[in-house]
């Protein structure tokens, strides 16, 4: 069955006092991306994941980002920044960084998101 499903800016019961785990970056230019993913819903073909996700400071780059993900800042700033591009998103911001992406993640500060990812 089928049924709406609510995002909580706490995550799960208990996700925001879970210990951190060393998270995956594309090329990690600086930091330590240290944090934790919640998928609220995952479906593997299309892929469409959607879910919660924290980490501390960190900078990485994309050759080529895999999917279109779109993201809504519950905490923290980012900067996203290319060779035509550099913009900044703040607590409250939602953006789409598109597919085929090319430039870096600046995050100088925790975050806390939501996001959709469609591969």
């Amino acid at each position: 069955m089928n049924l709406p499903i609510k995002f909580s800016i706490n995550g799960p019961t208990g996700w925001l006092n879970k210990k951190d785990e060393l998270l995956e970056a594309a090329d990690l230019i600086s930091g330590r991306p240290l944090g934790l993913d919640h998928a609220y819903y995952e479906k593997d073909k299309p892929l469409l994941k959607a879910g919660i996700w924290r980490s501390s400071p960190y900078t990485e780059y994309f050759e080529d980002y895999q999917y279109d993900e779109f993201m809504y800042l519950l905490e923290g700033s980012v900067t996203v920044e290319s060779e035509k591009s550099k913009e900044t998103f703040w607590k409250g911001d939602a953006f789409l960084l598109p597919k085929g992406f090319k430039g870096y993640w600046k995050q100088e500060e925790s975050v806390l998101k939501y996001y959709v990812l469609v591969g």
